[in-house]
């Protein structure tokens, strides 16, 4: 889906953005972006640093203002930070657990809260491998190992869309399979997940649909097989996709 057509996106989607704008003194940081999502789906969002990726996130779940546009969810427009508090589940790219507190205090705090059942709440834990470090306080714990709890704290919630930005940068090559399958069993749970991704071979994998940014405009948004139809080049990689894409704009302009 390209910029131009991102106001024709589905009427009934599980989560609609449309027409997004940011702005900060007097600059415009995101730029009439518009993508829907589905309950099941992975929408990635990449592009390089200073696309907007962050400011994005932020201002759909409302940890920002918006100048402009709005966000959707069925046919309820989200206005203010209750309504999307019972809609999202949000990890910051700089969430860290509170130092002092044990990982399984945390973890059962999570569990009240998100209303996750506890068959998928006991396979979450075991997933991101928190029996190890259940009885330590987070400030004892290593980079990873912080992040896996975040993630945890996350993704054990009931809420219909989680919002994860920049999740996956902290894990080892092996680590990093079981977070990816973590992130692919929450979406077949049902649960539509909107992510940032730096590494764009980690999106690659993941990523039911990736949304291209480029400095705050969508460059395109679908699914990796359409695009690699769209540029024939049916064996690129993701980012040899998005280097092309912006090379053609580049063209463009």
């Amino acid at each position: 889906m390209s910029e131009q057509a991102g106001s024709n996106v589905s009427s009934t989607p599980g989560l609609l953005v449309d027409k997004l704008c940011v702005q900060r003194s007097g600059r415009v940081i995101v730029d009439q972006v518009s993508f829907a999502i589905e309950p099941g789906e992975i929408m990635a969002v990449i592009g390089a640093n200073g696309a907007g990726k962050t400011t994005l996130l932020e201002a759909v779940v409302g940890a920002i203002r918006i100048r402009s546009g709005s966000v959707r969810f069925g046919n309820r427009t989200l206005t203010n930070l209750g309504a999307r508090s019972r809609v999202f589940s949000y990890m910051p790219d700089a969430a860290e657990p509170p130092a002092e507190v044990q990982v399984a205090a945390l973890g059962q705090l999570a569990k009240r809260f998100g209303r996750l059942s506890d068959p998928l709440a006991r396979r979450l834990a075991e997933r991101l491998s928190l029996e190890s470090i259940a009885s330590a306080r987070a400030g004892e714990l290593s980079r990873g190992e912080k992040r896996r709890v975040a993630l945890y704290v996350a993704l054990c919630t009931n809420r219909p869309v989680v919002v994860l930005d920049e999740p996956l940068g902290a894990f080892d090559p092996l680590q990093l399979l079981d977070v990816l399958e973590v992130i692919r069993e929450r979406a077949r749970a049902g649960t539509a997940l909107l992510l940032s991704v730096h590494q764009m071979s980690d999106a690659e994998k993941v990523a039911s649909r990736v949304l291209i940014l480029h400095q705050g405009r969508v460059v395109a948004c679908d699914a990796l097989s359409e695009l690699r139809a769209r540029l024939s080049l049916p064996e690129a990689s993701l980012e040899r996709i998005f280097l092309r894409l912006l090379e053609q704009r580049r063209a463009q302009a």
